[in-house]
Formats: structure tokens, sequence, C-alpha cells
């Protein structure tokens, strides 16, 4: 066993850290709450995001891709973003951008479109991925209240190349949303050992307050102290009342605990949805919780 295997956080020390899982699944909250470690800037918008405004990896980019050839210019793009090097990925919701060119920086990205390209990302800039993953009934819920649908057009080729299916849309909600989930995490878990991924739960760290926080700082080779400590158990001491109401169409809404996320979810995923979620995310959500983190410690 060599010193990183019985150590692995020493490994990741100052390597960028990208924070990645299906759209809605809390991956801005999580690069937020990360980037309150020292030596640590997040940059805010997400690289690989073809949508409009978004910076598409230079502008190679028109929907959900699976990296494979990369050019020179996504080379270039790719590195520059996770160096902290790029001001055209920054963000009003980027933290101490100023400090993201420095070299003893640790990165943090946050990209959900990086999902399916974890072995390119990796390979090309070291950055560790940090997979968040949250019940499909989540996803469906947050979906619904920004008024999107699942891309099942675009990642029908990446599903029938790498995956060897074919994605059709049922327009049956929580079966498009079933075969959205599971394929872009079925697409991550084929790099998952490649990449030394770490798979984390959503609701592990909602639920699991600042020590479930601690343990996965620890693992991405953060530092831990008690300023780090006190700024982000301020999320988990947030009192609200039952009249709190979430916004329709907002994209982010900080102000929330996130006990009341974890759960909140479920008024609005009726239990037939939920049971044909279940049904047809079991078999990749059975893989996922065997490689999950355990926060619990």
């Amino acid at each position: 066993m060599t010193a990183a295997d019985a150590h692995p956080e020493r490994e990741s020390a100052h390597r960028p850290i990208l924070v990645t899982g299906v759209p809605r699944s809390g991956t801005t909250w999580l690069a937020r709450l990360l980037a309150h470690a020292p030596r640590t800037a997040l940059a805010g918008r997400e690289p690989m995001n073809p949508r409009a405004h978004q910076f598409a990896l230079a502008g190679t980019l028109t929907g959900w891709t699976r990296l494979t050839r990369v050019t020179p210019r996504q080379r270039l793009a790719l590195v520059t973003s996770y160096r902290g090097l790029n001001p055209l990925v920054y963000s009003r919701y980027g933290q101490r951008q100023w400090a993201a060119p420095f070299p003893r920086t640790s990165v943090v990205v946050k990209d959900p479109f990086a999902m399916a390209s974890l072995a390119a990302v990796h390979d090309i800039t070291h950055a560790l991925p940090v997979l968040l993953v949250r019940h499909p009934g989540a996803v469906l819920s947050s979906y619904r209240r920004m008024g999107w649908s699942p891309d099942l057009d675009e990642i029908a080729p990446l599903a029938l190349e790498h995956l060897g299916e074919e994605v059709r849309p049922t327009r049956d909600a929580a079966t498009d949303m079933a075969v959205f989930w599971s394929t872009l995490h079925r697409l991550a878990l084929l790099d998952l050992r490649g990449t030394g991924a770490i798979v984390v739960f959503h609701e592990d760290l909602a639920l699991g307050g600042t020590s479930a926080l601690e343990a996965l700082f620890r693992r991405c080779g953060l530092d831990w102290n008690h300023r780090v400590a006190a700024s982000t158990g301020a999320a988990w001491e947030r009192k609200h009342g039952p009249a709190a109401p979430v916004q329709p169409g907002r994209l982010h809404d900080f102000d929330r605990a996130p006990q009341s996320v974890a759960a909140g979810w479920r008024a609005h995923v009726s239990p037939t949805e939920v049971a044909v979620l279940d049904r047809h995310t079991h078999a990749t959500w059975s893989r996922l919780q065997s490689v999950r983190l355990d926060v619990s410690r």
C-alpha cells in the first residue's frame, strides 16, 4: 500500500475539485460549501454548460457531450478554467475568485455538464471529481419548479454509443426523468475507478450537518477548522416556518435549510411517480450506493 492509498486526501491537496451531478442535484450548494475551506476559490460558472450565455467550453459544445477526442481549443479551455485563469468562467455565484490563479489554491468548479466526461476532465485537469447524488424524485420536483424537462434527445446519442441503449421520450414525466437520471449516472459510473471520484449523497450531507461535511472536506484534502465549521454550520442553523414558500423559477435559493430541501420534494411528486422512479432507477441507485462515501463517521 502506498502513502496515497493510506491517506487519499493527501493526493488531492491543491488539486482542482469538480462538483458535478444531474442538474438540480444541489451542486451549486455543495460547491459553495466546499469553497469555505482555506486556500480554495469557486469560479462560479459551468465550463461545459452549452445553454444560452454560458461558456460551452469556449463555444465548442451545443448540448450534452461525452468528451473523448478533445480538440486543442477544448483542452486549453479546460486547463485555464480549472486553474482559475479564465475569467469567462467567473460568475456572481463564485467565491474568492481573486485567489483562483494562485498556485496553492484548490479551484472548485461546479459543472453538471461534466458528469458524462469525468475521465477526459480528470485526465486533462487532474481534478478530483465529487459526484453528488440526489434522489430522482427530488430532481423531478426541482425541474417542475423551473419549468424544465429532461434533455433526452441530447443524451440519446451518448446512451447509444457508450451504453448500447436507445433512449426515447415517453411524455411521462416520471419515466423520462428516470431514464435521464439513470443514463447520466451510468455514464459517470464508467469513469469512477479511473478518476478517484468521490460519490456522496445529497441526503447524507443535508441531514448529517457539519460532521458530515467535515468528513467530505477531509476526503477531498480540504482543511477543516473552527472558522470553517462556524461558517458552514450557519446553513444548518437557519429556522424556517411552514409558510416559507419555494419560489417558482428561482434558479438558486440559498436561504432554505438543507433539511427542508432534503425532504420537501415529496410534497410535489406523487406516490405513483415515486414508485415509477424507484423501479426504473433501482439498479443504478444500488450501484451508486455501493460506492457512496460514508459521511456518518
